[in-house]
């Protein structure tokens, strides 16, 4: 009776051990993907700094963000977009929901929701709110990618169109998108 319960104990952890590895794996497997995608968004990105992108037009940083992730992640950037911003509430009746609007990638439907400026990763789409215009408070109004150590490289409308590598806006960070490994593989 002892050797049989030695064997269902040792079965028992083995089987234990070889979940854990499992998980342990398809876990480093994720991270790899990940890394993967940041690196790609990350290439396309950084080959914009200090370069002009519509030199003189306004409104441009979702266009810039959007010709960063087709380099990246495919066409299917051209004009994906979501009905459900963060920000839906604070939009006016007459408000279009359009792909060349910064919030128009800002939804749970493209990745993880990251909150915090410090837990965002490079790669990572950083939205911003109150940044300029006649919008209701809290709606979202300006996008970029997160390059990691709570920066980011954005289009600049202000700096007519140059883009720029600077510090993450703590009072006008509205969120983060961790794109989903589907969007961009």
């Amino acid at each position: 009776m002892k050797k049989l319960m030695c064997l269902i104990t040792i079965l028992f952890l083995s089987a234990c051990s070889v979940t854990q590895d499992h998980a342990k794996n398809e876990a480093e497997a994720e991270v790899q993907i990940q890394v993967k995608t940041s690196n790609k968004i990350m290439s396309s990105a950084l080959q914009w700094e200090n370069k002009g992108y519509r030199i003189g037009m306004s409104e441009q940083c979702m266009n810039w963000t959007r010709e960063v992730l087709m380099a990246a992640c495919g066409s299917k950037f051209n004009a994906l977009q979501t009905q459900n911003p963060w920000d839906k509430e604070l939009l006016g009746i007459n408000d279009k929901l359009l792909p060349e609007h910064a919030d128009s990638l800002a939804s749970n439907e493209f990745g993880i929701n990251i909150s915090r400026v410090d837990e965002t990763i490079a790669g990572d789409l950083i939205f911003l709110k109150n940044t300029y215009g006649n919008w209701q408070p809290g709606v979202i109004t300006h996008v970029g990618i997160a390059t990691g150590n709570n920066r980011y490289i954005h289009r600049m409308t202000s700096n007519k169109g140059i883009v720029k590598i600077q510090e993450i806006p703590l009072n006008d960070f509205s969120g983060a998108i961790r794109l989903d490994k589907k969007f961009c593989q």
